[in-house]
Formats: C-alpha cells, sequence, structure tokens
C-alpha cells in the first residue's frame, strides 16, 4: 500500500508566524522547508474536508502558538533533497522573487493533502508560495511603531564633541590618588 494523495489546494491569505524558507532545516537530519501559517476559519474548513475526502484519522502539522492562537505548520523535502537552497516563491503577480515570507508577512499556499499509509493521518505538503504583503518587521525598526520622542538627530546634543578635552584632563596628577587603573 502506498500514501494516497488528493487535489493540490490553493489557499486564501494566511498570516506567517514562522517561515524556514531561507535555506533547509536540518536539525533533525531530514533537510526541508516549512512555513508555520494562523489556522483561520477558511483554512481549518478545507483542511476538515480534505481529511473527510480522503478518510484521515487526524491531520498532522496542527498546533498552537504561546499566546494560543492556532497555527499550521507545512513542510517541502523534495527542494532541499534537489539541492536547493532557497524555497522559490512568487510575488502577488505571480511571478518569481527572491523574497521569502518571515513572521507578519501574509502568503498564500498551495498544498498537497496526502493520507500516510503508516497510520492513517493526513499531512499537507507544501508545494508553493505566494507573497501577498511583506510587512516591516525586519531589524531595521524591530517591528516597532513611530512614535513622538528621541529622534536620532538628537544624538549630536547627547554626545560629548570630539575634540573637546576629556574631563580627566583637568585633574591634576598629584589629585588622582591610588587609582588602580
Amino acid at each position: 500500500m502506498s500514501n494516497k494523495y488528493g487535489k493540490s489546494v490553493f489557499t486564501d491569505d494566511l498570516n506567517v508566524v514562522w517561515s524556514h524558507l531561507h535555506k533547509p532545516d536540518v536539525k533533525f537530519g531530514n533537510p526541508h522547508h516549512s512555513i508555520t501559517v494562523v489556522l483561520n476559519d477558511d483554512l481549518n474548513a478545507v483542511l476538515k474536508e480534505n481529511q473527510a475526502t480522503l478518510g484521515a484519522n487526524k491531520i498532522n502539522g496542527l498546533g498552537e502558538t504561546k499566546e494560543g492562537v492556532k497555527t499550521l505548520k507545512v513542510r517541502n523535502v523534495l527542494k532541499a533533497k534537489e539541492g536547493i537552497q532557497t524555497f522559490p516563491c512568487v510575488d502577488s503577480n505571480a511571478k518569481e522573487t527572491k523574497a521569502i515570507p518571515f513572521g507578519g508577512d501574509v502568503c498564500r499556499l498551495k498544498l498537497a493533502p496526502c493520507l500516510l499509509d503508516r497510520d492513517g493521518s493526513m499531512s499537507f505538503y507544501l508545494d508553493g508560495c505566494q507573497i501577498i504583503t511583506k510587512n516591516d518587521t525586519g531589524s531595521a525598526g524591530a517591528g516597532f511603531a513611530v512614535t513622538d520622542g528621541f529622534v536620532n538627530e538628537d544624538m549630536k546634543n547627547a554626545m560629548p564633541d570630539a575634540d573637546a578635552t576629556p574631563a580627566s584632563a583637568d585633574v591634576p596628577q598629584e589629585d588622582m590618588g591610588d587609582i588602580p587603573f
């Protein structure tokens, strides 16, 4: 007996929690690319429909974040076996891009449902990724919103002038005492 595959599924827009699409994850010895998305009601309905169609007893990859948000993690081992470092993604115009989605971004996924022969469970394999929205959660802003307050230009007033004489130069050497440095 062998695994039974269903018809490919194209999701609606999904919020990305985590992705490992920039290079294969090799932590546990089986290189693969993966992405974890928020499990919304529409996606859950699609998963349950495929589960019923293929007769699976459970769906693999379901989980939740520390905050209790339900998630789905899907993987692809084929690209890593082919030696592909970065999982191929497309932009909202369906054109290839070097960008990959990270947490906070919005994407659509192409999933291949598979009934696993070994235990009757079902996995959804990542077959494609379309980036819909790239959100600014990178290191440049570290995810912070703009607010009133300190601005980098204020640093010229906060730092001493580089040409100024250091404060220690004003103290005569004999008054320095027994300083251990």
